[in-house]
């Protein structure tokens, strides 16, 4: 055996990268989901060693390397070649120097870091990039999957053939799923890649076959069709898409998808898409012609997002959405809150801002799509709308803010008029080790010119009110038995705004403030500038926290406060209102701790201390004791409104399957509100999820229900039909806790 040398300046470095190239469209497919952790991966010794080497060093071990003038290079018995970050095994290698040809022969390995191939026997010609390697078995360790092909060939610089090609993420030995080609060329100039006679098979089963398909092999963006999707629903029937992705210009882009629905028609539904360096955009269309169930009336939905730089600190931005009718997003909504919305917005903004100041300009509108709202309800429009807000510190602690609004209300058959509204104010904050202390003054003056005159008012109303607080907190610290800090945290809270007369002033867009925890620390009851309440008010809080000195979070904290009143309060949001007598307000306490690694909660509730009974309360419980199991139990209240349970969740069944679900439930109405159950499988190298789903709608009280699908190839594509949407959205966590 004669000692493995060091050769620099040789061209063998092509070669090798040759090898690696057959498999660039593999590798760019997406990154795989979860992998159990039952399921069999190849041991580190499966990986050979590589080297850290200079770059253009070459170093060969054989038991025999032979130099024959300079001209022809041979290794055999044993042949290991290393070069930087790769690494070519075989039992023999010529290199013949003139024709600048690489021969290998016998089982030949080649690994990279990530891509592993071997093959029996390889011939490359250097110059002109032209070689051939047969008998191919390839593994990526990044992406977990194999394959193998009877020949690979390069016929030029990034041309390459593969002949019968397979690809899967299943381990070996598993031939779960499967896709076959018969033929596949590789381009990388132009970013493509061609196969002839593909095949998909699930469980010797083939799902999909095309005689011919046009893939993307780089992240350059192609044109062609996307994973399809399916569904069904008593709304809708059968619900098929088939969407086709439109590279139109490399900043400009459309997915236009032909949507079947048995039940209504066909429906085509798009995205387009727009870059440039000062604005970028999204317009979607939606339109379904003839709609059976909606006695062949036209469907159609528009919504333009547009953001665009003027200048430095100058931006338009624009969001506007119109649909056909009111029942639109009930009937082709995806999620609940889609299907449930009351009003959609269309709105154009211009905003200028600098360090100490922003200057905003908007124009808004509402379509109601609520059946039971009056005209009179809706939404007033804003045309225009000017805000101006300001403000800046100082080192002494010493602060400014101003807020002002010019708007233009507008509404059919309603009261209409233009309002200016500004509130300057000053203030102090010093913060302590252990104390805060800030002090705010404010003057707030509102004028009103109205379109036709309020009866013993006029047409031009105004109100002027001054509004005083002060708050401050201590922070008393000590050590526990574990190690742990505690914290109390009182706070007290002092508010003073004047009464003034506001019977008269027309309500454009206020109302009433919903009471919270925070709402202890505010003298705002309203939100909206028509009402500005009046209040005397002195607030009692306090705080404490448990706080893990090692990581710094908080494993526990509770809050309680409550308002003492020193004065009624007169403003009223209506005129018929009475006025607020009681003496202090609803007790407001809210909190959150981890019991342990598996259990958390979280709770609100607001207590009337008069009537010994919460009109608001929420409360939350999870239970997460492993990764793949998460159990969710809530409540909520709202008297006289709603009072609910929710339950959501996915448990094992065993280490592959487990079940999901959510069982929403109305206590007050005695009814569900929405119920989903479903199974979900998990191999090794795909995953099932069927689920029902039935839901109620908002508007007509019926219910829709729906059966969602959803298979996932690990590395190769999804077929969806919103499911994984709909688990996010419907259970708090799902996907947080995946293993991966």
């Amino acid at each position: 055996m004669q000692p493995p040398p060091t050769m620099k300046d040789m061209p063998l470095r092509p070669a090798i990268q040759a090898l690696s190239v057959f498999f660039l469209a593999l590798a760019a497919l997406p990154a795989r989901g979860e992998y159990l952790a039952s399921c069999p991966l190849p041991p580190e010794s499966f990986w050979p060693k590589l080297r850290t080497l200079p770059p253009e060093v070459i170093e060969i071990e054989a038991d025999y390397v032979e130099a024959i003038r300079s001209e022809h290079i041979h290794a055999r018995g044993d042949v290991r070649l290393f070069t930087e970050g790769r690494r070519l095994d075989a039992d023999l290698i010529d290199v013949f120097v003139p024709s600048q040809t690489v021969e290998t022969q016998g089982h030949t390995r080649l690994f990279d870091g990530d891509l592993l191939v071997e093959a029996e026997a390889g011939r490359y010609r250097l110059e002109e990039d032209v070689g051939e390697f047969s008998d191919l078995d390839y593994w990526l360790r990044s992406r977990r999957a194999r394959g193998s092909a009877e020949q690979a060939a390069q016929d030029g610089p990034g041309r390459i053939r593969l002949t019968s090609g397979s690809f899967t993420t299943c381990p070996e030995g598993d031939d779960s799923w499967l896709l076959t080609a018969d033929r596949i060329r590789l381009d990388q100039d132009s970013g493509r890649g061609h196969g002839y006679d593909v095949t998909l098979r699930f469980k010797d089963t083939p799902i999909f076959y095309t005689p011919y398909i046009n893939f993307p092999i780089d992240d350059r963006r192609q044109s062609g069709f996307l994973t399809p999707s399916l569904g069904y629903s008593s709304n809708n029937g059968l619900d098929v898409s088939v969407p086709w992705y439109w590279n139109i210009a490399p900043n400009y882009d459309a997915t236009i998808a032909p949507r079947i629905l048995s039940e209504r028609g066909l429906m085509l539904e798009s995205e387009w898409r727009y870059l440039r360096p000062s604005m970028d955009g999204i317009l979607d269309l939606s339109y379904l012609p003839s709609d059976r169930l909606a006695e062949d009336e036209d469907r159609h939905m528009v919504r333009w997002r547009h953001r665009s730089s003027i200048r430095p600190g100058l931006t338009l931005r624009i969001d506007a959405t119109d649909v056909s009718d009111q029942s639109y997003f009930q009937d082709f909504g995806t999620d609940v809150f889609t299907s449930s919305t009351p009003v959609v917005e269309r709105r154009a903004e211009l905003l200028y801002s600098q360090p100490n100041w922003r200057l905003t300009g908007r124009v808004q509108d509402f379509q109601s799509l609520d059946p039971t709202l009056p005209a009179a309800s809706e939404p007033y429009r804003r045309l225009p709308q000017l805000l101006l807000q300001a403000g800046a510190g100082l080192k002494s602690g010493m602060f400014w803010d101003l807020r002002s609004e010019l708007v233009r209300f507008d509404r059919r058959a309603s009261l209409t008029g233009i309002r200016f509204d500004v509130e300057p104010e000053i203030g102090f904050r010093q913060d302590g080790g252990g104390y805060f202390v800030e002090s705010r003054l404010s003057l707030r003056h509102t004028r009103y010119a109205l379109d036709e005159a309020v009866p013993e008012a006029g047409r031009n109303l105004t109100r002027t009110l001054p509004r005083a607080t002060f708050d401050a907190g201590l922070i008393f610290e000590r050590g526990l038995d574990d190690g742990a800090l505690q914290t109390l945290e009182p706070r007290i809270f002092y508010g003073y705004v004047p009464f003034r007369d506001q019977d008269d002033i027309p309500r454009f867009d206020t109302g009433e403030r919903e009471f919270s925890f925070d709402s202890l620390f505010t003298t705002q009851r309203f939100i909206g500038a028509d009402r500005v309440g009046d209040t005397h008010q002195l607030t009692t809080a306090v705080t404490s926290r448990v706080i893990d000195p090692n990581t710094g979070t908080e494993r526990f904290n509770a809050s309680a406060g409550q308002i003492t009143y020193l004065d009624d309060r007169r403003v009223r949001l209506r005129p018929t209102d009475p006025p607020r007598r009681e003496n202090r307000s609803e007790l407001a306490a809210e909190g959150q701790a981890r019991f342990s690694t598996s259990w958390q909660g979280r709770a609100s509730l607001i207590f009337d201390t008069d009537r010994d009974r919460a009109p608001l309360a929420a409360v939350a419980v999870s239970y997460n004791p492993n990764k793949r199991a998460l159990l969710n139990l809530g409540y909520r209240l709202r008297e006289d409104e709603i009072e609910q349970t929710d339950i959501s969740g996915f448990w094992p069944l065993n280490d592959r399957l487990r079940a999901i679900g959510r069982w929403n439930y109305s206590l007050r109405d005695s009814r569900n509100l929405e119920l989903l159950a479903g199974l979900e499988y998990r191999s090794c190298c795909y995953g099932v999820q069927v689920a029902l789903r039935r839901h109620l709608t908002d508007f007509d009280g019926e219910y829709n229900n729906s059966i969602f699908f959803q298979l996932t190839l690990d590395g190769l594509t999804r077929f969806d039909t919103g499911l994984d949407n709909l688990l996010r959205e419907g259970i708090s966590g799902y996907g947080t806790y995946e293993e991966r």
